[in-house]
C-alpha cells in the first residue's frame, strides 16, 4: 500500500480455516505477513477467490 490502511481485517474464510494475527495496520514501506492455517487442502486460486479485505474505512463505507 502507499497509504496507511487502519484495523485491516481478513475474512470470507472462517469454515476453510484461521488467520493467526487478523488485526492489524498496513504501512507503506513496511512487509506485513499474516499466517493462514486452513483446516485441509486449498489451492491458491480458491484461496484468492474466497479472500475479502477490510479495514476501518471500510466502516465508513
Amino acid at each position: 500500500t502507499d497509504k496507511v490502511a487502519k484495523a485491516v481485517f481478513l475474512s470470507g474464510l472462517s469454515e476453510e480455516g484461521r488467520f493467526v494475527d487478523n488485526y492489524f495496520n498496513l504501512v507503506p514501506g513496511k512487509k506485513t505477513e499474516i499466517e493462514f492455517r486452513a483446516n485441509g487442502k486449498m489451492s491458491a486460486d480458491e484461496f484468492r477467490k474466497k479472500l475479502k479485505v477490510r479495514s476501518l474505512v471500510d466502516a465508513f463505507l
